[in-house]
């Protein structure tokens, strides 16, 4: 057993014996083991010398004769679900008016509550373990290193019970120096969309290392959420950058358009054609081909980064291109930076940002 909590009178000198966080130990046999597996409670009206002679051993401390001397307790298990988690121990000094049955109810009323909250918290402590490991099995956590490129990312879930969502993005090493930025979101939040979105990000993997173009890529993503049986819609943006040539290929499914920021500060939000939603069926997707300077900074993000009431998202979008051109010394520092000036006081939506500087690989090293 953990003591987790213990209140007390000030003038009792007992303070560093009663503190919290101790750990005891009921071996089998021993009258708290007793009690706990019998989950009965236990009324002494007055704990007298003989009570206190009769007192278990791990009860058997200088503070514990302090306190129980005289007074009256009430031991009141704290039952969830037919087991025990523990117990509260009740106690009137020796002024005051001894326990009753009566007392004994009104005791065992709160012992109930408080059973209900720790099983409650035990079980919402649990799922978020589980969440956040299926999380961080899902995402990547380091950022790759790769030639010609950097990257730096942000998540934020907004369900701080789950800690995930339907957000996902990768980065996806090709042949030829190449690189794979993909970004999506999954409608809904909760374990549902991740367990979808993980699936979809799976996929997008894999279907990156056949080394298709973004259109046809995004157009097998499609036909594969047809046959996962779910009901939720997914966006879904993916992009090929070569540092050897400085060309970028740009395919959309329903998906915010990328911001993209030159190395002289100019920033123009990408037009890239945008086809239907992940998840409507028989659609075909057409691409957005550029050539980027290198030192250029490219954005990918959800729209929860900058969906805000009574704004319009491709208007919020620019002036996010515009604050980008203040550049930080760091790509990882921009990224913070820009986490911070947009949702200073929380966020109510899945929030994935991906930045991805394109330095490109002079002709000279591609060899």
């Amino acid at each position: 057993m953990h003591r987790v909590a213990a209140v007390h009178h000030e003038d009792l000198d007992c303070r560093e014996e009663l503190r919290p966080g101790k750990t005891f130990v009921y071996t089998t046999g021993t009258a708290m083991a007793r009690f706990l597996a019998e989950t009965e409670p236990v009324l002494i009206p007055h704990v007298g010398d003989e009570v206190l002679q009769q007192l278990p051993a791990e009860l058997d401390s200088p503070a514990a004769r302090l306190v129980l001397k005289g007074s009256s307790v009430l031991l009141v298990p704290l039952v969830a679900h037919a087991g025990a988690l523990g117990f509260l121990v009740f106690g009137r000094k020796p002024d005051r008016p001894a326990f009753v049955a009566a007392d004994l109810t009104a005791c065992e009323e709160v012992a109930e509550r408080a059973a209900v909250a720790l099983h409650n918290a035990r079980i919402h402590s649990d799922e978020a373990t589980a969440s956040a490991v299926l999380q961080r099995s899902l995402l990547p956590t380091p950022p790759p290193r790769l030639p010609g490129v950097e990257i730096a990312y942000r998540y934020h879930p907004s369900s701080r019970t789950t800690q995930v969502g339907g957000d996902w993005f990768d980065v996806i090493p090709l042949p030829g120096h190449r690189v794979g930025l993909a970004i999506g979101d999954v409608a809904g939040h909760g374990l549902h969309a991740a367990v979808v979105m993980g699936q979809l990000r799976t996929a997008v993997r894999t279907l990156a290392t056949l080394d298709l173009p973004p259109g046809r890529l995004l157009a097998q993503l499609d036909a594969f959420a047809q046959h996962l049986g779910h009901n939720h819609l997914a966006t879904c943006l993916y992009c090929v950058y070569d540092p050897t040539t400085g060309r970028s290929t740009l395919a959309s499914a329903g998906h915010l358009p990328p911001v993209l920021v030159g190395p002289d500060g100019s920033n123009e939000l990408l037009k890239v054609p945008v086809g239907a939603p992940i998840g409507v069926g028989s659609v075909t997707f057409d691409t957005l081909e550029l050539l980027t300077d290198p030192g250029s900074l490219l954005l990918l993000c959800t729209d929860g980064l900058v969906e805000t009431r009574g704004q319009d998202i491709e208007e919020a979008l620019r002036a996010l291109g515009r604050r980008l051109t203040a550049l930080h010394s760091s790509l990882e520092d921009t990224c913070e930076a820009l986490m911070r000036r947009q949702h200073p006081e929380g966020h109510h939506d899945d929030i994935t940002v991906l930045m991805a500087r394109l330095n490109g690989i002079p002709s000279s090293e591609s060899s």
